[in-house]
């Protein structure tokens, strides 16, 4: 981390957040393990909180700089940094077993990254 302190620009950092390495496995696979945060795609969830194909994970995503920060500046993006899409009768129905979360499940589109600031 020291060695890159102050030269990770936004861009590196939205492609971090959306990484799908899984560092256990040594392979591109979106799961609990990767960055991106896709508990809803893995066969082992996110134990104990989270069993398999757990409706979680990461569903918003922030990065800014220093000289954005010192601006009142960030960029955001919700759902999942990869845009994978959520979508919730596609994932009842391979995993009935979360039927019982029906009534209140609802999608949830990945959005694009958006650059904040404050209104001047």
């Amino acid at each position: 981390m020291a060695e890159n302190k102050g030269r990770i620009e936004v861009a590196a950092a939205q492609r971090f957040e959306s990484d799908h390495f899984d560092s256990y496995q040594k392979k591109i696979e979106p799961n609990e393990r990767t960055l991106c945060g896709d508990i809803d795609l893995s066969p082992r969830g996110s134990q104990p909180w989270m069993g398999p194909y757990g409706i979680a994970g990461t569903v918003q995503n922030k990065a800014t700089t220093a000289s954005m920060i010192a601006n009142m500046m960030l960029t955001a993006a919700a759902g999942h940094a990869c845009g994978i899409d959520f979508k919730a009768s596609e994932h009842l129905k391979a995993h009935p077993e979360f039927v019982w979360q029906k009534d209140l499940l609802r999608d949830m589109p990945s959005g694009k990254w958006t650059t904040f600031a404050e209104a001047q």
